[in-house]
C-alpha cells in the first residue's frame, strides 16, 4: 500500500478510493438500510465508509459485518429495545407535534411526560451519559476502529479546538460513534482523551470535508436531511434562534454536496428527526431514493474504472519501453 501527504500535510492511504458517505439525520439514518440493501444488491462497490451521527452508527454496525440483513436486524433492534423505547428520545414524538408546538411548548410538554425540561436547560443535554450507554454499548463493540471488515471513518467535533476530527486505526469504535451522534442539546459532549465531542454533522454532516482529507477518489454521499425546511411556526427567540441554525447548517451542507461526485437524498417529505416508529418507511424510501440513481452511479463509477486502465495502462507501457531502452543499453 502506498501513502502520500495530502495538502494538509496528514498522512493517508492511496489505492481503491471509492467512498460511501454516510450522513447525519437521527431516525431518518435508517434509509442508509435502504441504500446499502440497494446497492449491495446492484452489485455497486464501495472501498471505505464514512459515518457521521446516526449514518455513524449504522455505518459501524455494516462495517463490522457487511450483511445488510443483519444491519437491519441490530438498527431495528435497538430502535425498539425497551431501553431505548423509554428515554426522553424514544417518546418525543409521541408527545410533541413539531408543525403545531413552539420550542416552549415542546419543552413544556417535554417536562410533563418525562419530568427532563430540568436537565434539558441545566445540564450538557436531556439524556444521562448512563442512559445513552444503556442503549448503545450492546450494540456498538468496544473495539479499535480500524478492525472493522471495512475501512471505516467517523467524523466528531472537537468542541474545545472548534473543528472536525476523523476517529480511525486504534480509535476507539464505540466512543467514537457515540461522540459522533451526540446531537447537541439532547446527548451531552462524549469525553474522549481529555477533550470533549459532539455531533459530527454541526460542521460536516455528510462527511465530505473529511472524504476529501483521506484522499477520497469517488465520494457517493448519502444525504438523508429533510426534503426542505420544516414548516413549524417561529413563536420565540429560540424559535427563531433554531431556524438560523438550520438555515446555516443547509448553506454548508448545500455547499459540501457539490464536492461529491454523487448524491442520493431518499427522504420524501420532512419526517421528524425522532420520528422512529417510521423505519419501515424511511428503509423503503433509502432503497427506491437509490434504485432511481442506479444508472448515473453505474455510468460514472464505469466512466472512473475506464480513466484508471487508461492511465495506468499508459504509465505501464512507458515503464517497460524506459525499462527495454536500458537493458539494450
Amino acid at each position: 500500500m502506498v501513502w502520500f501527504r495530502n495538502k494538509k500535510n496528514r498522512q493517508v492511504r492511496k489505492g481503491r478510493r471509492i467512498f460511501l458517505n454516510l450522513g447525519g439525520g437521527a431516525a431518518r439514518g435508517f434509509a442508509h438500510i435502504g441504500v446499502l440493501s440497494c446497492l449491495r444488491e446492484a452489485g455497486i462497490p464501495f472501498d471505505e465508509i464514512i459515518g457521521v451521527s446516526m449514518g455513524a452508527i449504522v455505518g459501524s454496525v455494516y462495517a463490522l459485518n457487511p450483511d445488510v440483513e443483519y444491519t437491519r436486524e441490530r438498527i431495528v433492534s435497538l430502535a425498539l429495545s425497551k431501553k431505548f423505547q423509554e428515554s426522553p428520545i424514544g417518546t418525543w414524538t409521541r408527545r410533541a407535534n413539531e408543525n403545531q408546538r413552539s420550542f416552549f411548548d415542546r419543552a413544556k410538554n417535554l417536562y410533563t411526560n418525562t419530568n427532563m425540561v430540568k436537565r434539558f436547560f441545566l445540564s450538557p443535554g436531556i439524556l444521562e451519559e448512563k442512559q445513552i450507554n444503556d442503549v448503545l454499548y450492546p450494540y456498538i463493540p468496544d473495539i479499535a476502529i480500524g478492525t472493522t471488515r471495512i475501512p471505516f471513518y467517523i467524523v466528531a467535533v472537537d468542541l474545545g479546538a472548534g473543528k472536525t476530527r476523523i476517529f480511525q486505526g486504534k480509535d476507539r469504535l464505540r466512543d467514537a460513534v457515540i461522540a459522533s451522534a451526540s446531537m447537541p442539546m439532547v446527548f451531552p459532549p462524549r469525553h474522549i482523551d481529555g477533550r470533549y465531542y459532539a455531533d459530527g454533522g454541526v460542521l460536516d454532516k455528510i462527511g465530505i470535508d473529511a472524504a476529501e482529507e483521506l484522499g477520497a477518489e469517488f465520494i457517493l454521499a448519502v444525504d438523508v436531511s429533510d426534503e426542505k425546511l420544516p414548516d413549524a411556526k417561529l413563536r420565540s427567540g429560540m424559535d427563531v434562534m433554531l431556524r438560523t441554525e438550520e438555515i446555516a447548517s443547509l448553506y454548508r451542507r448545500e455547499q459540501q454536496l457539490k464536492r461529491a461526485d454523487i448524491v442520493i437524498q431518499p427522504i420524501q417529505g420532512n419526517i421528524h428527526w425522532a420520528d422512529y416508529s417510521k423505519y419501515r418507511e424511511l428503509i423503503d424510501m433509502g432503497y427506491e431514493g437509490t434504485r432511481e440513481r442506479l444508472d448515473e452511479i453505474q455510468d460514472k463509477l464505469h466512466l472512473l474504472t475506464w480513466r484508471r486502465r487508461f492511465f495506468l495502462g499508459g504509465f505501464s507501457v512507458r515503464r517497460n519501453k524506459l525499462r527495454r531502452l536500458l537493458q539494450n543499453g
